[in-house]
């Protein structure tokens, strides 16, 4: 017996959708939505994804980025990507090409209450310590303190939570993992119960293995964690 060999799954917004609404049995085998109804299907599924996001870890959407310091220079727009949320700030040196010479300092996150309340923003100092990060709708910026009088092309390395990619079209695949196609695709047919007024045992179904596969998705999208503790061999009598 001879295995695939592919481990790809493939499925592009059509396949889900139609996976779904075929599970609230208001589609049958082969068939596609109606096309008046394609449109409120993907806006309902980028506003569950949108939802989505405040939710998190998401581990797949921790993303680095960088920028470069500029001297006397406390704040800096974060374009790239549009951070959601910042989980983490490093000051990097020196800047070369030669990844074993540089080093990574960890930088302390400030509330926005904390950093507003300094008494003098621009203070000097290197490296840079500590960082507040504010996400507006309009652009996402990065503040330091203290402020770096004399940078040499130094860096700021960070990892951010992205934002949802949003599907346009129904040839578009979904900005998600494999292992969480099915959450997806029954969490959109639990959104979609009321809409078709789908009879109360399938929906009561439906909505029960949407929550159960979201709660395990949620589960396995951690980070394990790692205890250490002195091992005695000896005890003291």
């Amino acid at each position: 017996m001879t295995t695939s060999g592919v481990t790809t799954l493939n499925l592009t917004a059509r396949d889900v959708i139609n996976w779904s609404m075929r599970k609230l049995n208001v589609i049958a085998i082969g068939q596609d939505p109606a096309e008046n109804e394609v449109d409120p299907i993907i806006l309902e599924l980028n506003m569950m994804l949108k939802e989505w996001e405040t939710r998190g870890p998401h581990l797949w959407r921790q993303t680095e980025g960088s920028v470069t310091l500029t001297a006397n220079t406390p704040a800096y727009s974060l374009i790239t990507g549009s951070p959601l949320r910042l989980s983490e700030v490093r000051y990097r040196y020196p800047p070369t090409a030669d990844p074993t010479s540089q080093r990574d300092l960890p930088m302390e996150p400030m509330t926005r209450e904390q950093y507003k309340t300094l008494p003098v923003k621009l203070t000097n100092g290197s490296p840079p310590t500590q960082w507040m990060f504010d996400p507006q709708e309009s652009a996402q910026t990065l503040y330091v303190w203290p402020v770096p009088s004399v940078v040499a092309g130094d860096t700021l390395v960070y990892t951010y939570q992205r934002r949802f990619q949003v599907i346009q079209n129904l040839n578009n695949s979904i900005d998600i993992p494999e292992e969480w196609l099915s959450t997806v695709a029954y969490n959109l047919a639990s959104r979609m119960v009321m809409t078709y007024g789908v009879e109360t045992k399938t929906g009561d179904t439906v909505m029960a293995i949407a929550a159960d596969l979201l709660l395990k998705a949620k589960s396995f999208d951690r980070e394990d964690l790692v205890h250490m503790s002195p091992a005695y061999r000896y005890r003291r009598r």
